[in-house]
């Protein structure tokens, strides 16, 4: 065995020896150098790999959002005409309930009068009745807006074609009566007509005349109805219902508060009293009142606060009426209520309706009963709404048995008795509340409705009115024998008796 080492040995054999260490060592390490190369390799295709993954994910990801807004909006659009559809039928759904139960109520004879005052057992509207009273009343409910609509536009029509000088002399009447006066003056004016030569005129149809400025001729004398007609019709004195709250009313409002006025239902002369009252009374300390104020100061007003053509159960202290009716203490008030006989006021009834409807034409008015003698419907608008009503009779009826039941201060007396009696009536009133009354008692020549509005159109003045209500034979103008028949048995005799109406003969 060689033990020199590599120091004891020559440098050529150290040099060969350590180029031979060299070489085997270079000839280790290159197996090794090419597992690194392969794993570098093998590292950097991963890396790659995962790069792509990632971009590949990336790429999907965006992909996929994409895709959900476009199904998110896809979605949206499906929704909203399923939603648009589901409104619609939970809406025809809500409809066809409503129609259904409104018919149920009707064919059931649910009673929709608005408050029963008399406390009358309801009308019964039912197959029991007949379908054809359950058809009037759909009937007149559907176009009550349209016969609202066709008055106004009447009105309105009206008011295009009449002539500008008229519309001047409407302005400037309203102008002179709506003017406050300063001072206390006796209203009625002198009267200028004598009438000495009266034609044979009885000498109460004359002096009407001349209280209403009117000239007696022998044309007029010749129409006139005798003053023994009027008597045998109305009785030779005036009605005059309440006067024992007169001292009541005195005891308790004082003098400063007081006010009279108008009331009843339609066509009863209730502008009539009002002008005779504003021209002929005068409440003295009304000047100075601090809960009121009239355009002449004398405590005479145009209708109750509540409204002169509202019954009082359910108005009086419940409603305020637009005209004259804000700020007023409704308990002051002192109401003279007006009544016409039924058959004159039925003729009234058809020239102007007002606020009242029922199926009726030119031809057959009132029409208190239908082809088969059933009674025909009428409704009345008032302020706190609708009351139906079996005919325009059982409205006279109601209305009035009403007032009969009211026990505040108040008079009720006939339109009748304020044409023919028109003094002592407006002089009984005023003495009523404590008011001065004029010794020179002036009427209304011409009509009380001379206001311009349309719905006045046509209303009776004073020698009218005379002709018309004079006359016997006019009290049943339009009247059919079933109208009669009808009246005569379904009117209140209680109030026919109150008020001295006496009945007409029955048809033959």
């Amino acid at each position: 065995m060689d033990t020199t080492t590599a120091r004891d040995r020559p440098p050529a054999a150290r040099l060969s020896s350590s180029s031979l260490s060299r070489q085997s060592r270079n000839g280790r390490r290159a197996p090794q150098d090419n597992r690194s190369n392969s794993l570098r390799s093998s590292q950097h295709s991963r890396r790659q790999s995962k790069r792509s993954s990632r971009s590949d994910s990336d790429t999907s990801t965006r992909s996929r959002a994409a895709g959900r807004s476009t199904n998110g909006r896809d979605n949206n659009n499906k929704k909203q005409p399923e939603s648009r559809s589901n409104f619609s039928k939970w809406v025809v759904t809500i409809v066809m309930f409503l129609a259904i139960t409104d018919l149920v109520v009707l064919w059931t004879s649910v009673d929709l009068t608005i408050g029963d005052q008399n406390g009358d057992q309801p009308h019964q509207v039912g197959p029991e009745v007949g379908i054809h009273q359950f058809t009037e009343k759909r009937t007149t409910d559907i176009h009550i807006q349209l016969m609202r609509d066709i008055a106004r536009k009447q009105q309105e029509e009206a008011k295009k074609q009449r002539p500008k000088k008229d519309i001047r002399r409407i302005e400037e009447q309203r102008r002179r009566q709506y003017v406050p006066i300063d001072k206390v003056k006796n209203v009625a004016k002198a009267n200028k007509v004598k009438n000495e030569h009266t034609f044979g005129v009885d000498e109460h149809i004359v002096n009407i005349l001349t209280a209403a400025n009117i000239q007696l001729d022998a044309e007029l004398a010749s129409q006139l109805p005798s003053w023994y007609d009027i008597v045998s019709m109305y009785g030779d004195k005036p009605i005059i219902h309440g006067l024992e709250t007169c001292k009541t009313y005195r005891d308790t409002v004082v003098p400063a508060d007081r006010m009279l006025g108008p009331a009843g239902i339609f066509n009863t002369g209730t502008n009539l009293l009002f002008e005779l009252m504003k021209g002929n009374c005068i409440i003295l300390e009304a000047s100075t009142s601090k809960t009121h104020r009239e355009p002449k100061r004398n405590g005479i007003r145009f209708q109750p606060p509540w409204g002169k053509h509202n019954p009082p159960s359910f108005h009086r202290g419940q409603h305020v009426a637009k005209f004259w009716g804000e700020g007023i203490n409704q308990t002051a008030f002192f109401p003279v209520v007006m009544i016409k006989d039924f058959y004159h006021w039925a003729g009234s009834q058809c020239r102007h309706s007002y606020t009242s409807f029922w199926e009726h034409d030119e031809k057959h008015c009132p029409k208190l009963v239908d082809s088969l003698n059933h009674p025909n419907q009428a409704l009345v608008k008032y302020g706190k709404g609708i009351i139906y009503y079996d005919s325009i009779l059982d409205l006279w009826n109601r209305y009035y048995q009403e007032w009969e039941g009211q026990t505040f201060p108040h008079l009720t007396t006939r339109y009748e008795d304020l044409l023919f009696h028109g003094e002592e009536v407006t002089r009984t009133a005023c003495d009523c509340v404590g008011g001065i009354f004029t010794t020179n008692f002036r009427y209304v020549e011409g009509s009380a409705k001379e206001n311009g509005l349309p719905i006045h159109n046509g209303a009776n003045g004073l020698k009218k009115a005379l002709l018309q209500y004079g006359n016997s034979a006019n009290r049943l103008t339009g009247f059919t024998d079933r109208d009669r028949v009808y009246a005569s048995k379904a009117i209140d005799p209680n109030l026919v008796d109150r008020y001295g109406y006496k009945a007409p003969p029955l048809p033959t």
